[in-house]
């Protein structure tokens, strides 16, 4: 079976996206320090705030599109010599 790298890429990126911006929601109005220096740790320019949570929906697209992407594209490379 072969998968498409970019559809493979878009589909991580609008998941880990959608997880970084909802764990930022819930840590914002639950209290979840961990959580939050986990994310700041990962993503540039990030805070606790609704701006960090947008930044976590571009930085969580951009890492899950290219981790999606290079996946896919291992996956098919050794799914070729198989």
């Amino acid at each position: 079976m072969r998968l498409s790298a970019m559809a493979f890429g878009l589909a991580s990126g609008v998941l880990l996206a959608l997880a970084g911006f909802v764990a930022t929601l819930f840590s914002m109005w639950f209290g979840a320090g961990y959580t939050i220096n986990v994310l700041a740790a990962v993503y540039f320019g990030y805070s606790w705030s609704f701006v960090g949570a947008l930044l976590a929906l571009v930085w969580g697209f951009v890492y899950g599109f290219v981790g999606g992407w290079i996946f896919a594209t291992v996956y098919n490379a050794m799914a070729a010599k198989g």
